[in-house]
């Protein structure tokens, strides 16, 4: 059926429209093989270097790095080595850094197994208890909410950590 159908085409098409059909079809084919040549040219050498850059990270970081970004996997790791296992964890309640930081369900993700709060609205009693940890950007937590017997570690501005005192 669709042998006739191509017979068909090509019986009533003229000599030079014939060759002008088989150069275009050439000229596409050759775009095609160049392009798919560069693209894998491409990505091989962006997957090697990921895999040589990202052998020695954990697999949060890992996730985050191939999610996110490189800024984004270093502020996990951050994260990850300035607050213990057993800390409670404050995040914003809405994202203004760039990164999520904001997202509940992720941040548990990424600070496994630290217990992540956040505070959708009056955050004054959760900023103000003596344990917990809370991750800072632009304009969280305000200054004035947070108790002096806390102190901020600056990763990159905007984000940091406001650690309790001992």
């Amino acid at each position: 059926m669709i042998n006739r159908w191509i017979a068909s085409i090509i019986g009533g098409m003229t000599h030079d429209q014939k060759n002008a059909g088989i150069l275009v079809a050439l000229v596409l084919i050759a775009g095609l093989v160049y392009q798919s040549a560069w693209a894998a040219q491409y990505l091989a050498g962006r997957f090697r270097n990921k895999l040589l850059v990202n052998r020695n990270l954990d697999g949060f970081a890992r996730s985050a790095d191939s999610s996110y970004g490189g800024d984004f996997a270093a502020y996990v790791s951050f994260l990850r080595t300035s607050i213990p296992d057993q800390a409670t964890v404050l995040i914003p309640p809405h994202p203004a850094s760039g990164y999520p930081v904001n997202d509940l369900f992720l941040m548990q993700y990424f600070l496994f197994p630290r217990q992540i709060e956040t505070c959708p609205s009056d955050c004054r009693v959760r900023i103000a208890e003596p344990g917990t940890f809370i991750l800072a950007q632009q304009d969280f937590p305000s200054a004035e909410l947070v108790p002096a017997s806390k102190y901020l570690v600056i990763f990159a501005a905007p984000l940091g950590l406001y650690i309790p005192g001992k």
